[in-house]
């Protein structure tokens, strides 16, 4: 049987799915997706420069977020000097994320949804730390529905 976190996610991800089939057939840009294991190679990546950015609240960002991100207001206070950066996007299971990648695709940036987010981050067994840079095992996933693994803390 499902659980009910997953069956969110799943209803989540068909939603944003159709609006953004709707959202093409209306002439608007693609909003982009990027599973954990894109986003995991492009960060290992030398080569690579890109600003993960994450969008969920204050409380959930206080716990933890995926190494290197910055917040949307650090983003903002940057906004000129990475015009030209791509972007990736997240939140806890990718429906915030998406909303802030497409009005950053709207604006004309490199923007993809990374719409496993935290929650997905977590499920693959990844690195968090906290706003200082530490490591740290402990998440708030929003909602307690939404279950990461046992190796997690998980607080809310």
């Amino acid at each position: 049987m499902i659980s009910l976190g997953n069956l969110i996610i799943r209803l989540c991800d068909a939603s944003f799915g159709t609006i953004e089939a709707v959202r093409r057939r209306l002439g608007r840009p693609k909003v982009e997706t990027i599973s954990t294991k894109e986003l995991q190679s492009l960060l290992a990546s030398q080569d690579s420069s890109l600003v993960l950015l994450d969008v969920r609240s204050a409380a959930e960002q206080a716990v933890s977020r995926i190494p290197d991100a910055i917040t949307l207001e650090e983003y903002e206070a940057q906004a000129s000097s990475l015009a030209r950066t791509p972007v990736v996007v997240y939140c806890t299971v990718g429906g915030r994320s998406y909303m802030c990648a497409r009005k950053l695709v709207a604006a004309g940036i490199d923007a993809k949804n990374y719409r496993d987010g935290i929650v997905g981050w977590c499920r693959a067994g990844l690195p968090l730390e906290t706003r200082d840079g530490y490591p740290t095992t402990t998440v708030h996933p929003y909602w307690r529905i939404f279950r990461v693994p046992d190796q997690y803390n998980v607080e809310t």
